[in-house]
């Protein structure tokens, strides 16, 4: 078995080497010309060595990384890494009656993040338009909140202001080399052949911003396949996300294959308790709760789940614990009188059901 040696390990073996081939009295001690010619071999081979180490490591999808991931994952399973996305957003501008807004005007936040837009508009005679755009850098960090992009970077003649009445969505950053790996062991453990469940999975999670993927055979008789997306935030995607996801399932399901493919219905849970130990903080439990329900409910164990119930559960055990597990934030040190929508019991939702955290109360007593 390879293991990679240290120069010390490796100048004493040289030494080793060099007493048994020496035909003279020359010394290898510490400071001597053969000494330090060597301790520079040696320091050569430790780097050969570590060089070695990491080819090994390149060479399987559970240590690999970067362009060598890239290569396993294309050659072993066809696949490629999801490259960065833009987000999107309808911007809503008003000014002179008529005015024309030409395709590619900037609008941009108070902390610079520039959209630019998709077409060009033409304000209506009150004065308003509305025109979709986009960030003009890929990634999350073009995903703003509503009524945030406010600045004009360039004037156009006859526009005066600009606003976002929703948040600016759609924006993800490229594929990490954790996910990445997490597809590729997928689609290498999992039979996906003929169109069955895990081919319907690898589909739909080769495109950017899929985060977890639900798939529901036969949910309306023979030859129907419902697929629920959540995007990278375990949240609804966008309808361009859905679209893209369809168009590939489109070019590759089998024939006479009914699929619709939808975002999760969202229910909202209300959160009520008395904190008996601690300050209570609403929004930190909020969070808390949030991120359980997100990768311990919609997304229970892998990117595929709930091929055979119907239901999924959100414990309430578990609920309890998430609050003082992470009590630094949420502030619950101990509580009573917890309840979920109103009550003390699990609560059992549809399988194509997001929960996300409702109203947080706090009780006096």
């Amino acid at each position: 078995m390879f293991e990679a040696e240290t120069r010390l390990a490796i100048l004493e073996r040289l030494k080793t080497s060099y007493d048994e081939v020496k035909k003279t009295e020359a010394s290898a001690v510490e400071g001597t010309f053969s000494f330090d010619t060597l301790a520079a071999n040696a320091k050569e081979f430790e780097k050969a060595y570590a060089e070695m180490s990491l080819l090994i490591d390149a060479a399987f999808p559970q240590t690999s990384w970067g362009q060598y991931l890239d290569y396993l994952a294309d050659e072993l399973a066809g696949l490629f890494r999801r490259p960065a996305v833009a987000a999107t957003v309808l911007l809503t501008i008003t000014g002179a009656a008529g005015t024309t807004v030409p395709k590619g005007s900037l609008f941009a936040t108070e902390s610079g993040v520039q959209f630019s837009t998709d077409e060009q508009a033409v304000l209506s005679d009150q004065g308003v338009g509305n025109v979709k755009a986009r960030a003009q850098a890929v990634g999350a960090g073009g995903n703003v909140l509503k009524g945030s992009i406010v600045k004009i970077p360039v004037s156009i003649y006859g526009v005066s202001a600009v606003t976002n009445e929703d948040a600016a969505r759609g924006g993800y950053d490229e594929e990490t080399d954790d996910g990445l790996r997490e597809r590729l062991l997928f689609a290498v453990r999992q039979p996906a052949t003929s169109g069955n469940v895990f081919h319907y999975v690898e589909w739909a999670t080769s495109v950017s911003g899929v985060g977890a993927v639900k798939v529901l055979p036969l949910w309306k008789g023979r030859g129907t396949v419902k697929i629920v997306v959540a995007d990278a935030n375990t949240e609804q995607p966008s309808e361009e996300t859905l679209q893209k996801i369809r168009a590939v399932i489109a070019e590759n399901a089998p024939v006479g294959a009914e699929v619709t493919v939808v975002a999760p219905t969202i229910k909202k849970i209300a959160v009520s308790l008395v904190c008996t130990s601690g300050t209570g903080n609403k929004e930190g439990i909020r969070r808390a709760l949030t991120r359980y329900f997100k990768s311990g409910v919609f997304k229970t164990s892998s990117k595929i789940q709930a091929l055979t119930n119907s239901t999924v559960t959100i414990s309430y055990a578990q609920v309890g614990r998430v609050l003082l597990d992470d009590s630094a934030n949420t502030g619950v040190e101990d509580y009573i009188k917890l309840t979920l929508e109103g009550g003390t019991e699990n609560i059992v939702i549809p399988v194509d059901v997001l929960p996300v955290v409702g109203e947080v109360t706090l009780l006096d007593t």
